[in-house]
């Protein structure tokens, strides 16, 4: 694993999920690896979605900010990543819980396109200069709590159905 030093840092809001996300020395953008298994809720029961090493080469990097180690994707991977689950959604049999990891992935994926294309927009035509400096995470927490379900009702929908699945095991386990 190369080893790469933070130059800048921040926090990308996704739906109330704070991300820490950094630029290194070589431009590279990274996104927490942490920050992302909690943002789209994945656990060893998703494992169709969290076994790094099957998915588009979306191995942790490790950065450095001073001595402390900071492990993270780069930033793109989560798109390829999102594209991926959503992908897979349609091609095999998923669980309650992956159905909805996977509709959360659709709904970020939907918001990053408009956002992205707003973006190239604004830098095309030097808006970026203008606007609020807040715009653009504006404009994502709207895709993506906009839809029909939006993701924060997902990610309840899922702790629910994790509490149930939890409490089932309990009680046949008293049963025995």
């Amino acid at each position: 694993m190369k080893k790469r030093t933070i130059k800048h840092n921040g926090e990308l809001d996704l739906a109330g999920y704070k991300i820490p996300c950094y630029v290194l020395e070589d431009r590279t953008r990274v996104l927490s690896k942490r920050g992302i298994q909690n943002s789209l809720k994945l656990t060893n029961q998703d494992s169709k979605y969290s076994s790094e090493d099957e998915l588009i080469n979306f191995k942790p990097i490790l950065c450095r900010d001073g001595n402390k180690k900071v492990y993270g994707y780069e930033a793109t991977k989560l798109v390829e990543f999102l594209d991926k689950v959503s992908e897979t959604r349609n091609q095999i049999k998923l669980s309650p819980q992956q159905r909805i990891v996977a509709k959360q992935c659709e709904i970020l994926l939907k918001g990053f396109a408009k956002v992205g294309v707003v973006a190239l927009v604004d830098e095309a035509t030097g808006y970026q200069y203008e606007r609020d400096k807040a715009n653009l995470d504006k404009m994502l927490d709207a895709c993506i709590n906009t839809p029909a379900i939006t993701l924060k009702q997902l990610q309840k929908e899922l702790k629910e159905k994790r509490e149930n699945k939890a409490r089932q095991k309990e009680l046949n386990s008293k049963s025995k």
